[in-house]
C-alpha cells in the first residue's frame, strides 16, 4: 500500500489537488490533497494515467522484426522511463520467417512477466501495405492483403494479434480487414493509397484507425479527400498522430487534433530500433539510417524512416507548439488507446478500481516517476 499525492493530478480531465491510495496494482481510493500522510508528495508535478503507445517498433538497435529475448527485456523495462505503461509490439515489412521468429520472442518473453511496461500484444504494420505508398518498407517482402497470406500469422498468433495496419484498397471485397474484425483484431488503413470512397466503405464493415496520420497515404485534396480527409471528416474513427513537428507540420497536428477532439485522437511514437541511440549513421541487417539532430532517421534516399520519439516529449509537444487542449493532448496518450483496444474499464483513467497504471511529470515535462500496476519502474 503505498499513497501519492500531487497538487495536479488528472481526474475526470481536468487536474485537481489530490491523492491516490494504490494496493494491489490498483487505485484503492482518490482521496483530497493533504488528507492523509502521503509515502510521496510531488507538489506541483503532473500525475497522468499511463501513457500507451500502440505504434512502437524498437529501442536501442533491438528491431520488433528480428527481436532478441535481451533487447525486448530491455526495450520492456526503459519504457517506463518516458512514461509509457502500456505498448503494442509493433511490427513492420520483412521476410515471413523472420516475423514468425520475432513473434515467437515476443510471446516467450511476455509469458514471463517482465519488469516494466505491461506488453499488450502485437500490432502487425505490414507486411500488407501498398507498394506506392510503401515509406521506408521494403517493396521486395510487401504482401497482398488476403486471408492466404494471412492465416499463417493469424493460425501461429491468433491470442497475440492485436492489431494490422492493411492497404484496404487491396483487400478485394475486404475480405481480410472482416475477417480480422470479426477475430477482435483492430485494423488501421494505413500506408494506403485508398481514396476517400475506399475509406468509406472499409468504415461501414468497422475499419476504425488511421496509421500515423497524413504519412503514407493520400493527401486532402478539395476534390478527392483522399485517406487524409476520411481521417477527418469521420468522427467514429480514430487517428494516429505522430507529434514530433517532423512527420507532420505542427499547425496540421493542430487541425487533426481539433478535429478529432477528445475521443478520437491517438498520439503515437513510431519509434523504431534508432531509439535510445546517439547522432550518427547506423547500418542494420536490411538498411542504413541516419539519425539526425532531431532524432529522426533517414533512409540514404532521405526518406524518414521512423524516429526515435519518447512520450513525455510528445505530450510536451501536444500542450505546447501543437497547442492543444489539454482533455484532448492527455486523452490522446491515455484513454483513446486504452478504449480503442477495449481496455477502458481498467486503464486510461485515474479512477477507483483501476490499474495503478501512473505517469507524473515535472513542469517541464521530464519523467519523475512511472508506476506500472503501482510500482515505481521509472529509472530502476
Amino acid at each position: 500500500m503505498v499513497v501519492i499525492q500531487s497538487e495536479n493530478v488528472w481526474i475526470n480531465e481536468r487536474f485537481s489537488p489530490a491523492a491516490l491510495w494504490i494496493e494491489d496494482g490498483k487505485i484503492k481510493e482518490i482521496m483530497p490533497y493533504g488528507s492523509t500522510k502521503a509515502d510521496v508528495d510531488y507538489g506541483k508535478s503532473r500525475i497522468f494515467p499511463g501513457f500507451i503507445d500502440i505504434h512502437s517498433h524498437g529501442y536501442q538497435g533491438a528491431n520488433a522484426n528480428r527481436m532478441s529475448v535481451d533487447g525486448l527485456l530491455r526495450w520492456v523495462h526503459d519504457l517506463p522511463d518516458e512514461g509509457v505503461t502500456s505498448f503494442l509490439f509493433t511490427t513492420s515489412t520483412a521476410p515471413v520467417q523472420e516475423l514468425y521468429d520475432s513473434m515467437d520472442v515476443y510471446r516467450q518473453v511476455k509469458a514471463t512477466n517482465p519488469q516494466g511496461a505491461h506488453m499488450l500484444g502485437i500490432h502487425m504494420e505490414g507486411p500488407f501495405l501498398s507498394k506506392e505508398f510503401k515509406g521506408a518498407h521494403n517493396p521486395e517482402w510487401l504482401l497482398e492483403p488476403k486471408l492466404e497470406n494471412f492465416m499463417p500469422f493469424y493460425d501461429r498468433f491468433k491470442d497475440e494479434l492485436k492489431m494490422i495496419a492493411i492497404a484496404i484498397e487491396r483487400d478485394e471485397d475486404l475480405a481480410m480487414s472482416k475477417f480480422c474484425i470479426e477475430k477482435g483484431i483492430k485494423v488501421a488503413i494505413g500506408h494506403s493509397a485508398a481514396t476517400f470512397e475506399d475509406c468509406k466503405r472499409a468504415r461501414e464493415i468497422g475499419v476504425d484507425d488511421f496509421t500515423h496520420t497524413f504519412n503514407a497515404m493520400k493527401g486532402l485534396h478539395h476534390r478527392e479527400p483522399g485517406a487524409a480527409g476520411a481521417a477527418m471528416r469521420f468522427d467514429d474513427m480514430y487517428a494516429e498522430l505522430i507529434a514530433d513537428g517532423v512527420h507532420v507540420h505542427f499547425d496540421v497536428a493542430n487541425l487533426l487534433g481539433m478535429r478529432k477532439g477528445k475521443d478520437k485522437l491517438i498520439t503515437v511514437t513510431d519509434a523504431v530500433a534508432i531509439k535510445g541511440l546517439p547522432q550518427g549513421v547506423y547500418h542494420f541487417p536490411d538498411r542504413t539510417v541516419t539519425i539526425d539532430d532531431k532524432g529522426c532517421g533517414h533512409l540514404e534516399d532521405g526518406r524518414l524512416a521512423g524516429s526515435s520519439n519518447k512520450m513525455n516529449d510528445l505530450m510536451r509537444n501536444l500542450v505546447g507548439p501543437i497547442e492543444l487542449p489539454w482533455d484532448i493532448a492527455v486523452n490522446s496518450l491515455t484513454i483513446n488507446p486504452a478504449t480503442y483496444l477495449g481496455l477502458e474499464k481498467h486503464k486510461g483513467k485515474l479512477a477507483v478500481g483501476y490499474d495503478a497504471d501512473i505517469t507524473v511529470l515535472d513542469e517541464s515535462f521530464n519523467v519523475v516517476n512511472t508506476y506500472v500496476s503501482g510500482v515505481s519502474a521509472a529509472g530502476v
